[in-house]
This record gives structure tokens, sequence and C-alpha cells, in this order.
């Protein structure tokens, strides 16, 4: 009687190096949607994310010596002049209108590479 065997070493890093590539898709996606959001007078602050935030981390960076007090909205008003679509939370507004596709690339760009 044949059996099948699995190599489970070639599995596991099959699906390492596949997460790996689609997380470096969703964190360039997440940068993208969030900065529709972000404030824009000189470009800097969205500038900085780009620059800063390594696509594959999991993390998306904007860092000015403004980012905090621009993100949390601490006295501060935006202006609509550049980026009408500007104020703070802007990750939060992002991902509020923009998750379901999000999702949706993870899931399409795993099921393409496995």
């Amino acid at each position: 009687m044949a059996g099948i065997e699995f190599n489970t070493a070639n599995i596991s890093s099959r699906i390492r190096n596949t997460l790996e590539e689609t997380q470096k898709i969703l964190d360039v996606q997440v940068l993208k949607d969030s900065n529709y959001y972000a404030p824009q007078d000189t470009g800097e602050l969205q500038r900085s994310g780009d620059r800063l935030t390594i696509p594959g981390s999991g993390k998306v960076i904007w860092e000015t010596p403004y980012a905090r007090r621009l993100y949390y909205g601490i006295t501060f008003n935006f202006s609509k002049d550049k980026n009408a679509n500007a104020g703070p939370l802007w990750f939060e507004q992002g991902k509020s209108t923009f998750l379901s596709d999000w999702v949706r690339i993870v899931q399409n760009d795993f099921n393409d590479r496995f």
C-alpha cells in the first residue's frame, strides 16, 4: 500500500515566504490608502511614511515633529486646500474605508502565490 509523504519543511518555508511577500503588498497599500486622509501642507508628513515604512514589517510609520499632534487632531484645524480628505486619525479613516479591499488584496495575493 502506497502512502502519502509531505515535506513539511518545504511547505512551512513556502507559507512563510508567501506571507512575507503578501505583508509587503499590504503595508504599501495601507500606507497609500491612509495617506489619502493624511493632512498635507509641504507633503513631508506623507513622504515620512514613504521613507520610514518598511514593507513587510507590518508597521506603517509617519514621523515628523508634528505627526502625533496632527494624527490625534490636538489643537489643529485641518486645511483642505491640498488634500480635501485631510483629517486626524488618517490610518483609522483609511481602515474604515478600505478594510474590505485590504482583506481582498491579502486573500488574492496569498492564493495566487500559494
